[in-house]
């Protein structure tokens, strides 16, 4: 596999078949995108190109950590990231366009510039909930005091949601399951 300087691949001269291609991307490729969601971070990139005659299918599979708050227990953590991703680019006479899924690029294109896509593909990989199993990890990064604390609410919850005016709740308590 070859690395990729300034995430670009060249498009021009390349024959039709497989490349392969991988990047790392840190901290200071998300410092050059404006409000980015992650702020620190470290990826592995694998980019998959297939080549064809009239397009491009380029796939991605992203691998890595982004240093985050944790949803649960609010301590910092490193949060796993995982993701693939698939982009098609397709050669057209007209001019280039790459606001849509499927990207257009005319035939003389030399370099097809990966930035974007691959900013958006490591965004969308970021799981809506950022926390993560952490049980097996020494030192443990959660915060225990605040676990201990969720946990002790969500059992007292469970406990007051119990009716004892529902005859409903009263006779679900009294059915024997064995």
């Amino acid at each position: 596999m070859r690395a990729l300087t300034h995430f670009s691949v060249p498009i021009k001269g390349l024959k039709d078949g497989i490349h392969q291609y991988q990047i790392k991307i840190e901290d200071d490729f998300f410092n050059k995108f404006e409000k980015s969601i992650i702020k620190k971070g470290n990826f592995q990139i694998e980019i998959d190109l297939f080549k064809k005659s009239n397009h491009l299918e380029i796939d991605f599979k992203i691998d890595g950590t982004m240093k985050t708050d944790c949803d649960r227990c609010l301590a910092k953590i490193d949060l796993p990231v995982y993701g693939e991703h698939k982009l098609i680019v397709k050669f057209t006479v007209d001019e280039m366009n790459d606001e849509e899924e499927v990207w257009a690029i005319t035939y003389d294109t030399h370099e097809l510039i990966l930035n974007k896509a691959i900013y958006e593909f490591v965004n969308l990989s970021v799981p809506l909930i950022k926390r993560y199993d952490c049980e097996f990890e020494d030192p443990r990064p959660c915060n225990l005091k605040a676990t201990e604390f969720l946990d002790r609410e969500y059992i007292e919850e469970e406990e007051e949601d119990i009716d004892d005016d529902n005859p409903f709740a009263q006779a679900l308590r009294n059915i024997d399951l064995n």
